[in-house]
């Protein structure tokens, strides 16, 4: 994880990335108003204090702007939902059969009633947690869930508070939720859900993204939607890498672009490099086939297979 001073320091930083890619710098607040940069994004965050998170905990207990039912979860989209879960239960195929995905509990992240839950997590892996930072919505959420949620565990506590536990969760699944953290929360809860995560284990990021301006800020629940490049960098300062990403299909074309990523922590060249010298072994070549290494005199040998000479010369393995 990158590691910055202040969140003014992150703000900067960001905002000199979007300048480098050629992205949007500028965003909107929902009253009309226009923010300049992240920096001002970032000002005018801190300038509410406490209460950006205590007005997005307010507002989706507010039964008159949330009901507990699948149209009040999504805003008044209900037919969101059949297409959403399509593309998730494909995604979460995906990241099984070609990236190794294990089965296990997952963690819901922002799970209101337990829509994602039920539609997707429930069918895909033994059990789940959900957290919400709703107490009524969470209430509500055992008779949605109807069979199934006695494999469940409930939570009501926003992600800011919420401490998972370390190697616990196959996936941590983040949909349309993340946006209600700060940028200096979102880097560092990433760090805690990438220390949940069991061998093998991702964070799937699902949320909706702005292509024509770096962010929009909703006034109403506290939440921010931000640009593309935006979100990447913020995966990055939290030491992640993209597994795989991508976009939700089936959605209207008026509506923000969700893609889904999917996240593991970064590996650091350094660490193979520091094994290999620990164990008398040179740095494997880049044209060596995969799970080998080279001994101190150089001769390539299979890491799966306790140091086996491996009996193949370089020129088989070329391009």
């Amino acid at each position: 994880m990158t590691q910055f001073s202040s969140s003014s320091d992150l703000s900067s930083r960001i905002d000199a990335h979007l300048t480098s890619t050629s992205s949007p710098t500028s965003g909107t607040l929902s009253s009309g108003g226009t923010l300049p940069t992240v920096t001002s994004l970032t000002s005018y965050i801190s300038s509410l204090g406490p209460k950006w998170y205590t007005k997005a905990s307010e507002y989706w207990d507010d039964e008159s702007n949330c009901a507990a039912t699948v149209s009040g979860v999504l805003g008044g989209f209900e037919s969101l939902d059949p297409p959403d879960v399509s593309s998730s239960l494909k995604f979460v195929a995906a990241l099984a059969s070609d990236h190794g995905l294990p089965l296990g509990r997952a963690l819901d992240v922002g799970a209101g009633i337990g829509r994602v839950t039920k539609g997707v997590l429930l069918k895909r892996f033994d059990a789940v947690d959900l957290l919400e930072v709703s107490p009524r919505l969470v209430a509500a959420a055992p008779e949605y869930i109807g069979e199934g949620a006695e494999r469940c565990r409930f939570f009501a506590v926003g992600m800011e508070a919420f401490e998972p536990k370390a190697g616990g969760y196959a996936v941590v699944w983040i949909q349309w939720v993340i946006g209600h953290l700060t940028d200096v929360d979102l880097v560092k809860w990433l760090g805690k859900c990438a220390d949940a995560l069991v061998e093998g284990g991702c964070v799937v990021v699902k949320d909706n993204v702005t292509d024509t301006e770096a962010f929009w800020v909703d006034q109403d629940d506290s939440s921010v939607t931000r640009g593309r490049k935006y979100m990447e960098f913020l995966f990055e300062e939290a030491g992640m890498e993209v597994v795989c990403c991508w976009e939700s299909e089936g959605f209207p074309n008026e509506i923000y672009p969700v893609p889904m990523w999917a996240l593991r922590r970064r590996r650091q060249p350094s660490t193979d490099r520091q094994l290999s010298k620990a164990r008398g072994r040179q740095p494997s070549k880049a044209r060596d086939p995969p799970d080998t290494y080279r001994d101190s005199r150089g001769t390539l040998r299979s890491e799966a297979n306790d140091g086996v000479l491996i009996d193949r010369t370089e020129a088989q393995w070329k391009d």
